[in-house]
């Protein structure tokens, strides 16, 4: 049981940890926020990101001067009618709608970004820029041939 509770503990820290490194713009919103792993090398960046349950074509990607924006929605495919007669136990899966908001170390290629779905982890990966644009792009999601 001790064990239980401290991997609970370690759990809402790295929430904790992920929530300063980004900007919550909208206060009380309702959006949850994935977890995401970001990895920096002299070519680009990569952004992993665990949206299991998200269908890639509910997941919007944009991308503005140094900062990365993915939001979309997750829906509960238990709920309404499929969960009557149930009591809740234990909730720990966000549903609804989410929004993470991702700071680039360094300018990046809009233009040959490249974003994919895989066993329900979203990579993106954001070749480094020359310079620095302000224009707003729309990543898209590659699909599988």
């Amino acid at each position: 049981m001790t064990r239980s509770i401290l991997a609970q503990w370690a759990q809402i820290q790295r929430k904790l940890a992920g929530l300063a490194n980004h900007t919550l713009e909208q206060h009380g919103s309702t959006a949850w926020s994935p977890n995401a792993d970001v990895y920096e090398s002299a070519d680009d960046v990569v952004v992993k990101m665990e949206l299991s349950g998200v269908p890639a074509e509910s997941i919007r990607i944009l991308l503005e001067n140094r900062v990365l924006l993915v939001e979309g929605l997750r829906r509960d495919p238990h709920s309404g009618e499929s969960a009557a007669g149930y009591r809740f136990r234990q909730m720990e899966i966000e549903y609804g709608p989410f929004r993470r908001v991702i700071e680039m170390p360094f300018a990046v290629d809009g233009d040959n970004a490249r974003a994919r779905m895989q066993s329900g982890i979203l990579f993106i990966r954001l070749p480094r820029a020359r310079q620095a644009t302000g224009q707003k792009i729309c990543v898209m999601m590659e699909t599988e041939l």
